[in-house]
């Protein structure tokens, strides 16, 4: 009889491993996400064509194919994985709540105020004293990102109550300055003027074209945690999250989330910008209609960004030093999304960011919106 038990606990301990295994389908979603300064124009009074900061654009999909070496980066990100992450958690008292993956293509980009000279108030705010040269310099990526999250818990003891948090890591690569990011600029710009200052123009007496020559190199491997430290209601959510990114945007931040979540959400979903240290998630509710709303802060230690700082010394010119940009930089977020029928997401925030020179006292403010079509079961997570 002994016997009998054993076996039939070890094929019911092998059927809910396969169970938790087979919860990340082939492909589980595909994303597409929008950042432009146009999403907020209307929390401005000036016209609109003076706040062109912020702008990018990311195509994702979700799911084991997402996690395949052929694709390079999730190899990568595999190897370094094992080496600086896994061990860590080989040794502690959590349980595997699932693990997903994600594989995004990004265009993303930073630029002054102004992105024409072509129109009337560029040369009346040139005429007040406007220096091209003393704001952000023109400065994108194009590339691609892969993500792993792992998602844990434990038990608390003596209560009902669960610890969670999640774990995300990714590998960046793509190349500087390819000028895609025009493109995006235009199609979600609506009443921007066309960007010829994205491109060199030496005759010019103020700054002209990226930072950064074309076809750079550029990598970044990404950790970012978050960890429930206050859950008042079953839905209600109060988080830290932690991250540290290392490569071309070099840093260590510190955040808090706060805000409802969806009924099959632990962790509350990074609502903030499409930048690629921001991990977002898209868990697939269980009932028709999801609401989900949050907020949070982060400060950052900075220590160095290419697109300020340059690639030590390529550049041609406009660079700012590092004694010249601000080591602390604040961020805020408020978004929303809503889910129809377990298949499609809607999602918006506002961003904040205190201003990057130390010039400067003011801070920047645009828009994300964003698109999931959801493939997988409802109830199941597939996190970006």
């Amino acid at each position: 009889m002994r016997k009998e038990l054993t076996l039939l606990a070890v094929l019911c301990w092998a059927f809910g491993a396969s169970i938790v295994q087979a919860q990340e389908e082939y492909i589980s979603a595909f994303e597409v996400s929008v950042d432009q300064d146009a999403f907020a124009d209307f929390l401005h009074d000036d016209p609109v064509e003076a706040y062109n900061y912020a702008t990018g654009i990311r195509l994702g999909f979700y799911g084991e194919l997402a996690n395949s070496d052929f694709l390079g980066l999730p190899w990568v990100r595999k190897k370094i994985d094992g080496f600086l992450i896994d061990p860590i958690f080989r040794h502690t008292y959590l349980r595997h709540g699932g693990e997903s993956h994600n594989f995004v293509m990004t265009i993303n980009g930073f630029s002054p105020a102004f992105i024409s000279d072509e129109t009337p108030l560029f040369s009346d705010t040139l005429a007040a004293g406007y220096d091209l040269a003393q704001d952000l310099p023109f400065s994108s990526f194009t590339g691609f990102r892969s993500t792993r999250r792992l998602e844990k818990y434990r038990n608390v003891a003596h209560s009902a109550g669960l610890f969670d948090m999640a774990i995300s890591t990714s590998f960046t690569f793509g190349f500087a300055s390819l000028g895609a990011i025009r493109g995006v600029e235009n199609i979600f710009g609506f009443d921007r003027p066309d960007g010829n200052l994205w491109k060199r123009d030496e005759s010019k007496p103020y700054p002209t074209g990226q930072l950064n020559h074309t076809m750079v190199p550029i990598f970044m491997y990404s950790v970012s945690v978050e960890s429930v430290i206050l859950r008042p209601f079953r839905k209600i959510v109060l988080q830290m999250r932690p991250e540290i990114n290392l490569g071309y945007y070099t840093d260590i931040g510190f955040g808090l989330d706060f805000g409802k979540v969806m009924s099959t959400e632990r962790l509350i979903d990074n609502l903030s910008y499409t930048d690629l240290h921001n991990p977002g998630v898209a868990a697939i509710n269980d009932k028709d209609i999801g609401f989900a709303l949050a907020g949070g802060v982060m400060a950052r230690a900075v220590a160095y960004n290419a697109h300020y700082h340059g690639f030590f010394g390529w550049n041609k010119r406009e660079e700012w030093a590092w004694d010249e940009t601000e080591r602390f930089l604040f961020e805020g977020y408020v978004g929303m999304k809503l889910q129809f029928y377990s298949k499609v997401e809607l999602n918006f925030s506002v961003n904040v960011r205190s201003s990057a020179l130390d010039l400067e006292d003011d801070y920047k403010i645009w828009g994300t919106a964003g698109l999931k079509y959801l493939m997988g079961a409802p109830g199941e997570g597939c996190y970006d």
